[in-house]
């Protein structure tokens, strides 16, 4: 539950400030307009949302199941729904690296793992004017992801079949960020994303192969939860006027 709670909490966090930092600037009485953009995501393994390295033990061997940094490139769409509330759509291509290694008596050995994904996310966002051109904007809602094939990986001794559980799974997101908005050059967003999938991606069977020549075989799963930064520039849009 944990993680669940830190989602709760940072989007009810979010939306109280920015409602009482909207009573102290000034009034923005126009819709928001409808908008595009193109946005990247650097992808950072988090303990606070539980992207941790996944240890186990078997037979004596220790097992790591790693998360470790990636991105995500994409292009967003938003609809002007009121005043303050917009819904948006992105069409994101994800790419995440997982090391997979094991530690038997005095040997280690690793493998590497590139798992590549699309993502489509639905979010409802709430702006607040804090200033002329500064915006704050907490967003919630889930996501969609297409896998697209099944992974496999291996070196020497140790071998990894990673079977994807589906080719859709479904994720709940949250959104901090802020939004610098200019006339002519467009607007500017910085902020964070959290991203928490109700099931693992793919359901892992690790192979060793000891110094014995004797197989020793491990099952475990990988999560594609993931916590990353957002830069997001959206192009001005036509009927743009204050």
């Amino acid at each position: 539950m944990r993680p669940f709670k830190v989602l709760l909490l940072l989007t009810i966090f979010s939306f109280f400030s920015a409602k009482a930092q909207e009573n102290a600037a000034p009034p923005k009485k126009a819709k928001e307009k409808n908008a595009f953009g193109i946005q990247v995501k650097p992808i950072i393994p988090s303990s606070m949302f539980r992207i941790v390295t996944n240890e186990f033990t078997s037979d004596n061997i220790d097992y790591f199941i790693k998360p470790q940094a990636g991105y995500s490139l994409g292009a967003m769409i938003r609809f002007g729904l009121s005043p303050h509330f917009t819904l948006q759509t992105d069409i994101n291509y994800i790419k995440r690296n997982f090391s997979f290694s094991l530690e038997d008596t005095s040997f280690t050995s690793e493998i590497s793992l590139r798992v590549v994904s699309y993502e489509i996310p639905v979010l409802a966002t709430y702006f607040v004017r804090l200033s002329r051109d500064v915006y704050m904007g907490p967003s919630a809602g889930a996501s969609f992801q297409f896998l697209p094939t099944n992974l496999y990986s291996k070196n020497e001794v140790m071998n990894q079949l990673s079977l994807k559980r589906s080719w859709l799974s479904a994720s709940l997101v949250a959104n901090v960020g802020f939004e610098w908005r200019t006339e002519e050059a467009g607007y500017f967003y910085f902020g964070t994303t959290y991203n928490m999938y109700f099931k693992p991606m793919f359901n892992t069977r690790i192979e060793y192969e000891n110094a014995q020549q004797v197989t020793k075989t491990v099952y475990s799963n990988l999560k594609g939860d993931y916590f990353g930064l957002v830069f997001r520039y959206i192009f001005s849009p036509n009927n743009n006027k204050r």
